[in-house]
């Protein structure tokens, strides 16, 4: 049996299930939000069930491989204060992950290993010891600091981007924070950033960007024409999409390095985005363990959605 741990409004995990109703590969979808509202769990040091609104029960036993995709928190409207929501909502977490830790299974890929390789201060300094060019990097909430660096890289110019979630949530709507440039000028005192911290890097002057998928032992590598357009120049992400899009061959050092990065994550699966410079040389820029694939497949054909099923398959046959 194939668990796939998701939301409601996954198009990406409806993708993939097609490919797995196909093949008529057995499979139970958990959308993390119905929990606990909508869906049961009985748990034990000895076995564990989920049972869904549909009235279809899940033995957990019977897991042989998980696809851990984008799991949700609960709507809080389920309970009747704020207050209690929120105590309610961190206990369903706290279930869920010791119960994701009880289950023995092949996970692509398990959140502990997830959130440890979200970490991009990790990651680059990984990435480097293993033979990637990273960019000069700077991490500080500390104005002079930030200066300086800019200061270093004039050249070129720096970026800023976040650490970790990219999405804010404020009083008039959601925002993404996108890699942008971060230019200043000598009257510019910093005061607007406030006291936390953020990342900064070098512009790196590229080619074109590269979207790796890892999956299993096989890389996929799609070229990204970022730099046809002025909006998607800094973060391809700006233009949703819109650029020309082809398939690339990664030199084999290069995609022995993305399966190195992977592999020493614990990882089955890995998103790492890349730019080819314009001295030709390949450079690291992050690692998304639980990134989106399936655009990359409907522009070029390469056959991701396949090669995850046959992954998840395969394991669940051992």
């Amino acid at each position: 049996m194939i668990l796939i741990i998701t939301n409601r409004a996954d198009h990406t995990a409806d993708w993939l299930i097609l490919e797995l109703e196909r093949r008529s590969a057995p499979f139970f979808r958990f959308n993390s939000e119905d929990f606990p509202s909508a869906t049961s769990l009985d748990w034990t040091p000895d076995e564990a069930r989920l049972a869904v609104s549909s009235g279809r029960q899940l033995e957990l036993g019977d897991v042989r491989s998980v696809w851990y995709r984008r799991p949700l928190p609960p709507d809080p409207s389920a309970w009747g204060t704020p207050e209690r929501a929120r105590w309610a909502i961190s206990e369903a977490r706290e279930t869920l992950d010791g119960l994701w830790r009880t289950l023995d299974a092949f996970w692509v890929n398990h959140p502990d290993r997830n959130r440890i390789a979200g970490s991009k201060l990790h990651q680059l300094r990984l990435a480097r010891r293993i033979g990637f060019r990273v960019p000069a990097t700077l991490v500080s909430n500390n104005a002079a600091e930030v200066r300086d660096f800019a200061a270093r890289h004039a050249a070129m110019g720096i970026v800023c981007k976040p650490l970790g979630e990219g999405r804010l949530d404020l009083s008039e709507g959601e925002r993404l924070f996108f890699t942008s440039r971060f230019d200043l000028t000598q009257e510019d005192d910093l005061s607007d950033l406030g006291p936390e911290p953020y990342l900064f890097q070098e512009l790196v002057p590229k080619r074109f960007d590269l979207r790796a998928t890892v999956i299993g032992d096989d890389v996929f590598a799609v070229r990204i024409e970022s730099q046809q357009s002025a909006v998607s120049e800094v973060d391809w992400r700006r233009a949703g999409g819109a650029q020309p899009h082809a398939v690339e061959e990664l030199p084999s050092e290069v995609a022995r390095m993305c399966r190195s990065i992977t592999d020493s994550y614990g990882l089955e699966f890995a998103a790492i985005d890349l730019v080819r410079a314009h001295d030709g040389e390949h450079v690291f820029l992050e690692l998304n363990p639980n990134g989106q694939w399936a655009w990359l497949e409907q522009l070029t054909g390469q056959p991701l959605r396949s090669c995850l099923a046959d992954l998840l398959e395969r394991a669940g046959r051992c």
